[in-house]
């Protein structure tokens, strides 16, 4: 089996070195391959693998073999779940993940509050996304439940939210799992068990876990008509 490159586990307490950690790791998001929980090494695995001669800054990744894939489950965002970019999301994005996007698509990004967070790597700029209300993710489309910088390909979307999960739901060899309970060991590290599930139960953990967005929307879709009759009277 080949090697794959993880990012190294975030610094408690040191944000300008998580941020560069994550401008890293925005360069090689064509390369991103999903986040894994390995029960063996007892931590989430951000996994990358880059063709030969990509260039990998070694201070935030490590190398590891494949191999260390062949158990762990893979983390998983389902349609319809939304929980993260509804409520609180706390969404942003880097300055180096502009590029890629359309010209009036960073427009609205620069318009939104920055702040630049001076790392070891030099100064980055760090756009918030998370201004709509409740915190919603502003590229976040409430009707539809979808990201809408998904339009502009799979790796469009900020590297925070390629790598940040609730980690309740997972994959292996093609089958379903649900978390159903962690602990904290003593050296800091977490073990997290998981159960195989049928359809409908995933189905019904979906639900459960959308429900937050499904009552955003029809708060959303009463202050909407309630925006429509306003501009009717006037």
């Amino acid at each position: 089996m080949g090697k794959i490159y993880v990012l190294r586990e975030p610094r408690r307490g040191d944000r300008a070195w998580n941020i560069y950690a994550l401008r890293e790791a925005a360069w090689l998001k064509r390369w991103f391959q999903g986040v894994y929980y390995s029960p063996r090494l007892k931590r989430l695995l951000a996994v990358f693998k880059p063709t030969p001669g990509t260039h990998v800054n070694m201070l935030v990744f490590e190398e590891m073999g494949e191999s260390v894939l062949s158990d762990a489950y893979r983390m998983e965002c389902p349609r319809g779940c939304n929980r993260c970019c509804v409520f609180r999301s706390g969404a942003f994005i880097l300055e180096n993940e502009l590029r890629r996007l359309p010209v009036e698509v960073q427009e609205r990004i620069r318009s939104q509050p920055s702040e630049l967070v001076r790392t070891p790597g030099g100064p980055v700029r760090v756009y918030r996304l998370d201004t709509g209300p409740m915190g919603r993710c502003i590229f976040f489309d409430v009707e539809e439940g979808r990201c809408m910088l998904e339009d502009y390909g799979k790796h469009a979307k900020p590297i925070v939210c390629l790598l940040t999960y609730c980690t309740v739901f997972a994959t292996r060899g093609g089958r379903l799992y649900l978390k159903r309970g962690y602990r904290v060991l003593r050296d800091g590290r977490v073990e997290m068990r998981y159960e195989e599930v049928d359809r409908d139960t995933w189905n019904r953990m979906v639900a459960r876990m959308g429900s937050l967005w499904s009552s955003y929307r029809k708060t959303f879709r009463r202050a909407g008509a309630g925006a429509v009759k306003r501009e009717a009277k006037a």
